[in-house]
């Protein structure tokens, strides 16, 4: 297990164990942890590895490094429908998408409030439903025989009904077909029948329709949108939520983290990332939800901003709390999973739209990890043209300052006389009017960051490391220029047989991600491996977004 730990892990471990009285001081690295490695180099496996951080990138030279924005899917890909269950309270969130290994189908799971109910403890209010697709791109609302009638309705896509702030995963231990996938979810309606606040519920499915229960509740409970990933470097499934803003002493969102070995019994969640400790962050701004894939060892995180207003709620012991904002995504990453950096400044990585827009007022709860499609990386996430609003009466909550929430609350009554219905409570909307919908964030396949040359040529040296693998290939945009590699020595001389002038050129098709490094002499890679190299790539007029070492057979 060690070995698969990530530097900073390795050491934060080895410090907190020496400490503990559990390891001896090793007298030959103290007052330095170095992680144990027979090699004092990465070895980099058959994954991508990108160009968001410095992990594999040592030096740069006429080349710049471009953090990509995302495309936002448009139309939507999910919108509502004339259903009798979606006929009223738009609040259709994503929870979950990914790509059935076995079918090969895309799937996706989100939460949506059944029509005719309101979000309180009378009963059941938050359905889990259920649409799929076969390119990522293009879904459907299948009617299925294994699902929760409605209204009359016999065959609908909702799968279980009291299913609030959950999520669903594909179980990578699939020794048990019963629990190829897994959810976790809060059933607020059962909560308060047993007068509890909340309950964290854990469920298995053999086909991610028909669900059992695994685990009643867990003392360490989830709320607020959890995002799971099973993190093989730790053996652990974990998930990242909002620390609340209603039960943190604050009332501040932020990002909380919890994990788990079995998926049933958590750890308390503890906080991972807030914008109070970002003195770049402008004032008004909490972090509403994150969510992690990895790619490399790398933890791409895309937080949600919550960019509140100048309007708070007065709580029962006098405290504030925002509960009127327009969220926006910020990206993130890290190499352990605990500690994660902007990866490009303070500008936002996916903005809102203008007005009236798909994604104008509420661009939030992204999936975890991605889809891969075409050629694309897919994120569905929320695609709302209406920021979050607080419209609850006087008499339910102390709006402050006072004229803050009589002005937000003229600007509701405007929209709903002029703008086609009220942005609060939509119902579905005739002409095809915007609504809340479930869009989503595309980029180019592992495209989340490219090294360009400045002006026309550039270099990109790697840092050493030791690899396996037969053949290297390249994610590059390279349809008018052309890229070259070179595999250095320790004394950043080529090796021979893999200079720039033996490389043939790398040029292809603009919609070709992956495209291989061939060398004239002919000489195997394979002979370099466990060695330590680096890499030096040219760059004339082409983009670069990852590398990875590949075997010998399959194609790009």
């Amino acid at each position: 297990m060690e070995h698969h730990l990530s530097d900073l892990e390795q050491a934060r471990r080895a410090g907190a164990e020496t400490w503990a009285g559990k390891r001896p001081v090793e007298g030959a690295s103290y007052p330095y942890f170095n992680p144990p490695r027979e090699l004092p180099f990465p070895c980099l496996g058959a994954e991508p590895q990108l160009f968001l951080d410095n992990y594999v990138v040592d030096h740069l030279v006429g080349v710049r490094r471009r953090i990509v924005p995302p495309q936002k899917a448009n139309p939507a890909l999910l919108r509502y429908e004339d259903l009798p269950w979606e006929r009223y309270h738009n609040t259709m969130l994503p929870l979950a998408a990914l790509q059935d290994p076995d079918s090969g189908r895309y799937r996706m799971w989100y939460k949506t409030l059944l029509s005719g109910n309101t979000n309180s403890a009378a009963g059941t209010t938050v359905a889990l439903c259920y649409a799929e697709s076969g390119d990522g791109l293009t879904w459907v609302k299948p009617r299925l025989p294994d699902s929760v009638p409605f209204a009359g309705e016999r065959r609908t896509n909702i799968l279980l009904d009291d299913f609030d702030n959950g999520t669903v995963v594909l179980n990578h231990d699939r020794s048990d077909p019963n629990r190829k996938y897994l959810a976790v979810a809060n059933p607020i309606a059962e909560a308060h029948r047993r007068g509890q606040r909340t309950m964290s519920r854990a469920y298995a499915s053999p086909d991610g329709i028909r669900w059992t229960v695994i685990s009643d509740d867990t003392p360490f409970r989830h709320h607020h949108q959890p995002r799971v990933i099973r993190d093989d470097a730790i053996g652990r499934w974990v998930a990242w939520s909002q620390y609340s803003h209603a039960w943190s002493h604050d009332h501040e969102r932020k990002i909380g983290r919890q994990e788990s070995e079995d998926f049933i019994r958590w750890s308390p969640k503890e906080v991972a990332l807030s914008a109070q400790w970002d003195p770049n962050l402008e004032p008004g701004v909490e972090l509403h939800t994150m969510s992690v894939r990895k790619a490399g060892g790398l933890y791409v995180g895309i937080v949600e901003e919550a960019h509140g207003e100048f309007q708070w709620l007065r709580t029962g012991n006098g405290a504030n709390q925002r509960d009127q904002f327009h969220t926006k995504a910020a990206l993130y990453c890290s190499r352990d999973g605990r500690h994660f950096t902007r990866a490009d400044g303070y500008r936002p990585w996916a903005d809102n739209d203008a007005h009236g827009g798909q994604y104008y007022g509420y661009l939030a709860h992204s999936v975890a990890g991605a889809l891969y499609a075409g050629g694309k990386l897919i994120i569905p996430c929320s695609a709302n043209p209406h920021k979050q609003r607080d419209t609850r009466p006087a008499g339910a909550a102390a709006h402050v300052p006072a004229a803050a929430a009589q002005e937000a609350q003229r600007h509701v009554d405007e929209l709903t006389a002029h703008g086609g219905g009220n942005p609060m409570m939509d119902t579905v909307k005739p002409n095809g009017a915007l609504q809340r919908s479930i869009g989503a964030l595309v980029l180019r396949e592992d495209g989340w960051a490219a090294l360009e040359p400045i002006y026309e040529q550039g270099d990109v040296y790697t840092v050493q490391f030791v690899f396996t693998g037969e053949r290297l290939l390249i994610n590059a945009q390279c349809d008018y220029g052309v890229i070259r590699a070179a595999v250095l020595d320790s004394e950043l001389k080529p090796v021979p047989g893999f200079s720039l002038a033996e490389c043939a050129p790398v040029h292809g098709p603009a919609d070709r991600i992956w495209h291989e490094v061939r060398w004239g002499s002919g000489a195997p890679l394979r002979r370099l491996r466990e060695r330590p190299v680096r890499l030096q790539f040219r760059l004339l007029e082409a983009a670069l977004y990852a590398f990875r070492f590949a075997a010998r057979d399959g194609s790009p």
